[in-house]
């Protein structure tokens, strides 16, 4: 008798219990049922594998996104996925130099056109403002790259510029350069914070150094960097890399630009502040420069009113050639009397006006003796 025979001859109420164990039975012994097992431990173990590689990516995330890091040095409308670009820069994968550059090839350079960044011309008027910058931009470009040829030296000094017009970033150059050189971890430029600043510059690197900062700063572009904000050496493979638009390579620096909106020009909007914030790190380095005072220019006089001096023009003094003395006709000497107030009164001819000196002492000129005899 079959296993099935058996089940159907089994006494039983309804029937039930005897036809569940019959299809369990078939369901045992049928020749798919190991291929079923099979299928099910196979998804299992898939499952498992996933969730552990998610739990594992998680944790990377986790490395890179803020550790201790203050949450009021991210900027306002960064993208939540975007704060470790700026928060921790330095946060690198652990593995050797030849892998981080074998790391750094697979990912590949954009097709899409670079776009040159406008030319960046520092104001004039305020020579302290950029004797700062300047300071700021040679100890950037030192530090970073003072090995790197003139075009990558170059480089360095763009990136540093479309940071200040860009929205992620400070608006002054020394606070690019030195943004999170107070913290142990997050600073933008690695050489603000690791002790790289205790090393003395040589005299030819910091001249040499010296002339590209100035002319960056006055109008210089490198085209072949574009919209870059990020930059790293090829023997290091920051997290941030591949999720970042790869430009160019230049020396042993690879350039980025964000990606979207962020990368392209209308994004680079910003202003330079106007002053540039005291670095105390660069005090030793720093130009010395004295302020002189604002000339006056006759824009700027103010003018009082000065009182106009008062001329008198005293009349022609009377002489005894013009005047008839007279003794006792009292009509003649009314006459006479009459004519010298005429002679007082009459408007004299006109003369050039002469304006003495105020400085000058006054001296005060003698009084004429009248000749007129009064009667008696």
């Amino acid at each position: 008798m079959t296993v099935e025979a058996a089940a159907r001859s089994s006494p039983s109420a309804d029937g039930l219990p005897h036809r569940a164990s019959a299809i369990m039975m078939r369901i045992t012994f049928s020749p798919w049922f190991p291929l079923t097992v099979a299928v099910i431990a196979t998804l299992l173990i898939l499952t498992g594998a996933g969730s552990a590689l998610v739990q594992t990516r998680l944790a990377e995330i986790a490395e890179i996104t803020p550790r201790s890091v203050a949450r009021d040095v991210v900027p306002a409308g960064l993208p939540g996925s975007l704060v470790d670009l700026t928060v921790a820069p330095e946060d690198v994968r652990p593995i050797s130099m030849d892998a981080a550059r074998a790391w750094n090839a697979s990912i590949p350079f954009s097709d899409l056109p670079i776009l040159a960044a406008r030319p960046f011309i520092m104001p004039p008027d305020r020579i302290a403002d950029y004797a700062r910058a300047l300071d700021c931009l040679t100890a950037a470009i030192y530090y970073e790259a003072a090995s790197e040829s003139a075009l990558g030296q170059a480089a360095v000094a763009q990136v540093v510029i479309n940071r200040v017009r860009h929205p992620a970033f400070p608006k002054t150059v020394c606070g690019v350069v030195f943004q999170g050189q107070e913290r142990t971890t997050g600073c933008q430029f690695s050489f603000t914070c690791d002790g790289a600043m205790a090393r003395p510059p040589s005299a030819s690197g910091w001249a040499r150094a010296r002339a590209v900062a100035a002319s960056a700063l006055n109008g210089r572009v490198v085209p072949d960097v574009g919209m870059a904000t990020h930059y790293h050496t090829d023997w290091v493979a920051p997290f941030w890399a591949e999720r970042l638009v790869k430009l160019r390579q230049i020396d042993t620096h690879i350039f980025y630009r964000w990606t979207g909106a962020w990368g392209l020009p209308g994004a680079f909007s910003g202003t330079h502040a106007g002053t540039e914030p005291v670095i105390e790190k660069l005090a030793a380095l720093a130009t010395y420069v004295e302020e002189l005072p604002t000339p006056v220019t006759v824009a700027d006089v103010v003018l009082e009113d000065v009182a106009t001096p008062v001329l008198t023009l005293m009349p022609p003094a009377a002489t005894e050639s013009n005047l008839e003395l007279g003794t006792g006709d009292g009509d003649a000497r009314s006459e006479i009397e009459q004519g010298v107030e005429q002679a007082a009164t009459a408007a004299p001819a006109p003369q050039p006006a002469v304006v003495t000196n105020p400085l000058a002492p006054t001296v005060t000129a003698p009084q004429r003796r009248s000749r007129i005899a009064a009667p008696r």
